[in-house]
């Protein structure tokens, strides 16, 4: 598993704050998909297609994993809430195996 790292001090992100300054709506009054060092302040992001990436690997294995499903007998909502979790999950799965930062320039 991959611990998101500041490339200029190598301080380890705790997976709480690094995920909360990536996908919060804010970064420090900027963008998403990017993070500030509180170690040394430098200015991170995560690649536009490292985030594809992510988002890929979620919704691919994810709703592969869900035509499992059609071999039960889950009512119609359920069916839909069963396939929702099993995307969101892969999508933090993959989260913790592709999420790294890298300075901005």
């Amino acid at each position: 598993m991959n611990n998101p790292v500041c490339p200029r001090c190598d301080h380890v992100f705790p997976w709480f704050e690094a995920l909360r300054q990536v996908y919060g709506p804010t970064r420090a009054g900027q963008a998403m998909w990017g993070a500030v060092c509180p170690s040394c302040g430098a200015d991170l992001r995560v690649p536009a297609s490292r985030m594809l990436l992510i988002a890929a690997a979620g919704i691919f294995f994810g709703s592969q994993t869900s035509t499992l499903l059609v071999l039960g007998s889950l009512p119609p909502v359920g069916d839909w809430i069963a396939k929702l979790v099993l995307i969101l999950g892969f999508y933090a799965i993959a989260t913790f195996f592709f999420l790294r930062l890298e300075p901005v320039s």
